[in-house]
């Protein structure tokens, strides 16, 4: 199977010219009316229009400028979305949608304003008839979650026929039990698996056929703890919840997921436990969303901003593109105090460091409440902004009403352990609870050798060469070695700062020499270095030249994935242990 690199549009729908350049995750944001549901509908056509052409026979056709294309023609009853208005500012149309797969070939959808719809492949060789050619040449695998609603209270037994037929439109909530009441004991355990990742502890039972009533009705149960129900008793989200695993369940690592806005049903930590469970299934996603919670979990990269009067989603670059995206959604700071108020815990972080600490944290038992909706995350400037989190809690009580445990991690940056044990026996409190990084930054986690060759391996779409370990180990050392003498002056320049502001008699000379000295010797030990060096400064430049020797790219995500429980430093266990434990999670 092939993933989507790009859909364009042309006259559909808002868009009088859109393209959409996509990556394995894509989460599209944007203002109310952006476009951001009119893109995925697009795909939800294209679902239909591929299901019905694929199990029939083409037409051959001349296409200007792709020359004779295998062409069908789909009768707009196959589309279970409205096509009516589907033209730009109700024009003459044809409104046209092209989606472009990584191996170049492209599927075009033409939608007139009546009639049926004209769809063609432009493929890397000549258009053929047959019916397996449209699957061989344009092998996508869209998984499409439709509009989810409320299940039925009395869900009538029905054929396996009107399942099929309804299973993904607007009804397939309808037919949800019958569904799997057609389906194997062994596929319904597996979904039953799916579902207790958002609900621990939950315990489906396979549906049942109840008789007695003026007609057959199939019902649902789940256990949870000492209670039984029936599944149209339970929440809404955990209605939605399943309904989005039913979808899920038959999706693997060679299918594209499109789902629109789950944050609607699903409170922050089912958004991310969501989020995490495609991010395993599937190999390439489309979620359009308003929440802070799924942005903030993934890289800015997998970020698109969706404007009407743009001719393409823009991706964000980094930390400060953040504030385009909270802008675009109408989000703010007063969400965050919002969220305080109900959680009545923070924990301040340097950065984007909550997101690389949140996956970390996930790689080692019981720590994973970085990402927990129990916990409020807020930005602080580090070292220099201590005061803001000592006096945190006074603030919050004396001014907001309430009491709240306080904790925060800081990067160490180029500090020595005296200052460190020096700022941490100020700041902290009873109510307060400081814990500094054992290395320079967050992204010093990132530098293992083994975690980045392995991440090349995965993602590599190309044979590497034999050597090719050999080449990574050349590469790690080499953007380590370039750091030296930076890291050494930096080092040198922290201490000579605390050393002076303590008021210390000691000779500058002296301290430099004596700095200089311990470091040389550190600098024998692997370890040492990849604590101490800039580690933002050379992911990017290990990134970097492994992005142009071997056509890899490297982000923290990828190489977290590949992190083993051996690759983390103790001591963040440790820091993660004190944490939790301070703030009662």
């Amino acid at each position: 199977m092939s993933k989507v690199r790009s859909i364009e549009f042309k006259d559909y729908k808002s868009f009088s010219r859109f393209v959409l350049s996509s990556r394995e995750r894509n989460v599209l944001v944007g203002p109310n009316n952006a476009g951001k549901s009119t893109a995925l509908d697009a795909f939800r056509i294209a679902f239909d229009v591929l299901r019905f052409a694929s199990r029939r026979t083409a037409i051959l056709k001349t296409h200007d400028p792709f020359g004779v294309c295998s062409t069908w023609m789909v009768p707009a009853s196959a589309v279970q979305n409205d096509l009516r208005a589907c033209i730009h500012n109700f024009g003459d149309g044809p409104a046209q949608i092209t989606i472009k797969l990584e191996s170049g070939n492209s599927f075009v959808i033409s939608i007139p304003s009546d009639g049926d719809i004209e769809c063609f492949l432009v493929a890397d060789i000549a258009g053929r008839k047959n019916t397996g050619f449209l699957r061989e040449r344009f092998p996508l695998k869209l998984v499409v979650v439709p509009t989810l609603s409320p299940l039925e209270q009395n869900e009538e037994l029905v054929l396996k026929e009107t399942v099929e037929r309804n299973r993904y439109g607007r009804l397939a909530s309808r037919n949800f039990r019958n569904f799997w009441l057609h389906k194997s004991k062994d596929d319904f355990e597996a979904f039953a698996d799916l579902v207790e990742l958002g609900w621990p502890g939950i315990k489906l039972s396979y549906p049942e056929v109840e008789y007695g009533g003026a007609k057959p009705i199939v019902r649902m149960y789940f256990r949870d703890g000492a209670n039984v129900r029936e599944v149209q008793w339970a929440g809404f989200g955990f209605q939605v919840w399943m309904q989005t695993m039913m979808h899920l369940s038959e999706a693997d690592q060679n299918s594209t997921l499109i789902l629109d806005e789950p944050d609607i049903y699903l409170h922050p930590d089912l958004q991310h436990r969501l989020l995490d469970v495609i991010g395993q299934r599937v190999g390439q996603y489309f979620v359009a969303t308003h929440s802070t919670e799924i942005i903030n979990a993934v890289e800015p990269g997998d970020v698109l901003i969706v404007r009407p009067d743009s001719r393409g989603a823009r991706r964000i670059q980094g930390e400060s593109g953040y504030s385009d995206v909270y802008a675009a959604i109408g989000s703010s700071e007063n969400a965050q105090f919002a969220r305080l108020a109900k959680t009545k815990k923070v924990l301040y972080f340097e950065g984007k460091d909550a997101r690389i600490l949140s996956k970390v944290a996930k790689k080692q038992g019981g720590m994973d409440f970085i990402s927990s909706a129990t916990v409020t995350l807020m930005k602080t400037d580090g070292f220099a902004n201590w005061s803001r989190v000592s006096t945190s809690s006074w603030v919050f009580e004396n001014f907001f009403g309430f009491h709240i445990p306080v904790a925060a991690i800081f990067d160490r940056d180029y500090r020595c352990d005296d200052e460190v044990k020096e700022f941490l026996n100020d700041v902290n409190t009873n109510d307060t609870q400081c814990r500094v990084l054992p290395f320079k930054e967050i992204e010093n986690l990132l530098l293992v050798p083994a975690a980045i060759a392995a991440a090349i391996r995965r993602h590599s779409t190309r044979v590497l060469p034999a050597n090719w370990e050999d080449e990574i180990s050349n590469i790690f050392q080499s953007c380590l070695e370039k750091m030296k003498s930076k890291t050494l002056s930096a080092r040198i320049g922290s201490r000579i700062s605390y050393e002076v502001g303590r008021g210390s008699k000691k000779d500058i000379a002296t301290v430099s020499a004596a700095e200089e000295e311990d470091f040389t010797k550190s600098w024998l030990y692997e370890e040492f270095k990849r604590k101490v060096v800039p580690g933002k400064a050379v992911f990017s430049d290990i990134a970097g030249k492994v992005q142009e020797k071997f056509a890899v790219t490297l982000t923290p995500a990828r190489i977290i994935d590949e992190l083993r429980a051996g690759d983390i430093d103790p001591e963040m266990f440790e820091i993660l242990h004190d944490i939790k434990a301070h703030l009662g999670e």
